[in-house]
């Protein structure tokens, strides 16, 4: 089987989904961008927790067997007693993250292979807490490509021209927009795959913003599926601003019954 052309995407026909799916949460982020004085997955927009509409999504998907929440190691107890008072039914556990991001995947990753009936085979799906507006299309899209591709990621075309610039702000080169995505999460692959290469980077000292990033690193190819642009990380006030404009859409839309992640524009 062979992906489909789409707008500059990879997309997949029928997916057979013959594996278990898991799902690794960083969410140890400080949120130093957001000048709060707390963490931004514990910033509440409209009815919910940010890191708990995140959860929300992964719990409500079909899909989804389980996943691991990881936090900063102060803010451990803290999302241990946010989850527990939640109705989330597939969190298999919440262990502390590290420095970095990729050290905060890598503790994930170690904390499904200790869950017991986890396969290695098992697909894997990495996805920012803060990236609480996700939907099930782009999620299917991910697990999809990962079926096919073994490896890929939720991305959207960028919009503005992009500049390289040297250390003094002199324009060196216009980049060519039409080749230019912007990552957003899910990104996944088969857990043996990208244990291995979590692995290569520890052992070579790579580093790397994302999982894809030392996919590639490893010497393994990658593929993009279509992303959605209401899949925004919350980081910043500005950030902070949007996702209280989408969580009231969410929230006016649908009754509790439903999927407060599902936006109806």
């Amino acid at each position: 089987m062979v992906g489909r052309r789409q707008g500059g995407y990879m997309t997949t026909g029928s997916n057979a989904l013959s594996s278990a799916v898991y799902a690794i949460i960083p969410a140890a982020g400080t949120g130093s961008r957001m000048k709060m004085g707390v963490s931004k997955q514990f910033l509440t927009l409209g009815r919910y927790p940010v890191i708990i509409r995140t959860l929300m999504a992964m719990d409500a998907h079909p899909q989804i067997s389980g996943y691991v929440v990881v936090a900063a190691a102060g803010d451990l107890a803290a999302m241990k007693q946010l989850i527990a008072g939640q109705r989330l039914s597939r969190c298999l556990a919440v262990v502390a993250g590290g420095e970095t991001r990729q050290d905060s995947v890598a503790a994930g990753l170690l904390a499904l292979a200790g869950h017991q009936g986890f396969h290695t085979d098992s697909l894997i799906l990495v996805h920012d807490g803060a990236r609480c507006f996700i939907t099930p299309d782009v999620i299917d899209r991910v697990i999809g490509g990962v079926i096919l591709h073994q490896a890929c990621g939720a991305a959207v075309p960028v919009k503005d021209t992009i500049k390289q610039a040297d250390a003094g702000g002199r324009i060196r080169q216009t980049l060519e927009r039409s080749q230019l995505w912007a990552m957003q999460t899910p990104q996944g692959a088969r857990y043996s795959l990208l244990r291995r290469a979590y692995d290569l980077a520890y052992q070579n000292s790579w580093q790397a913003t994302d999982d894809l990033a030392l996919l590639e690193l490893a010497g393994h190819p990658a593929y993009l599926v279509p992303g959605d642009y209401r899949n925004i990380k919350i980081t910043t006030p500005e950030d902070r601003l949007l996702g209280e404009q989408l969580a009231r859409l969410a929230d006016d839309s649908l009754n509790s019954s439903l999927d407060p992640n599902l936006i109806k524009v």
